[in-house]
C-alpha cells in the first residue's frame, strides 16, 4: 500500500472523531516526519510507527479507551484495503 492511500484510509476512519481536515492533517505531518511520501510504500514497521504516533495524539482528544479503539479501527481498515490489493 502506499503512503497516499494509507492516508486515505486513515482519514476515513478518524475523521468522524477529530474532523477529516485534522485528521489529515496530522496523518500527513506523521508521514513526512517518518519519512513516507507519496507514491511510495508503507512497510510493516513504519506502518507502527505511524500508528504509535497517531495513538498518542488521539490521547489528547479522546482519552486511552476511544484513542485505542480509534487505532484499532484504523488497523482494520488498512488489513480490509491491503487484502482488496
Amino acid at each position: 500500500m502506499t503512503v497516499r492511500e494509507t492516508v486515505d484510509s486513515v482519514v476515513k476512519v478518524l475523521g468522524p472523531y477529530i474532523g477529516e481536515t485534522m485528521a489529515r492533517s496530522a496523518t500527513e505531518a506523521h508521514c513526512q516526519k517518518l519519512g513516507m511520501n507519496g507514491g511510495a510504500s508503507v512497510g510493516p514497521e513504519q506502518l507502527e510507527s505511524l500508528l504509535g504516533k497517531l495513538g498518542n495524539g488521539l490521547n489528547i482528544f479522546l482519552g486511552r479507551e476511544r484513542s485505542k479503539a480509534a487505532i484499532g479501527e484504523v488497523r482494520a481498515a488498512l488489513d480490509a484495503r491491503a487484502g482488496e490489493l
